[in-house]
């Protein structure tokens, strides 16, 4: 199901939501901000958690969907976009982990929105990024 499209200017993945795509979406999204002069250690880790959430959580209780991650640069910026198909941003009593994603996502993207409903989620991130300010 893995599908990857780059451009110039951007980067698309549509991933199966599966543990193994964590690193490919890392990764893949490292190299772009590498390429913009974003700084790679908090895109990786922002992405990482982002992505990491939908594989663990957007699925709970169905089989795992699609993962989609899009890097561009917007108005100066790199933004990220990391969605799913899952089943939204909703109260997991069951999870062993800290809740501390989120909140790690928020410290190292200079904005950050989540979206989410019944039909999944979307975590949109914007990083400083030095082409940008050519």
């Amino acid at each position: 199901m893995d599908t990857v499209a780059g451009r110039r200017n951007g980067l698309r993945l549509k991933l199966a939501a599966e543990p193994q795509s964590i690193k490919r979406a890392r990764d893949g999204v490292a190299e772009f901000a590498e390429r913009v002069g974003a700084s790679v250690r908090d895109v990786k880790l922002a992405v990482s958690e982002a992505v990491t959430n939908s594989v663990v959580h957007a699925f709970r209780g169905r089989d795992p969907g699609t993962v989609t991650v899009e890097a561009r640069m917007h108005e100066g910026m790199l933004l990220v976009v990391v969605a799913d198909d899952g089943i939204g941003m909703v109260p997991n009593p069951d999870s062993a982990g800290l809740g501390l994603g989120i909140s790690l996502i928020t410290q190292l993207a200079r904005e950050v929105r989540f979206d989410s409903d019944a039909t999944g989620v979307n975590v949109s991130m914007s990083f400083e990024a030095s082409e940008g300010q050519r």
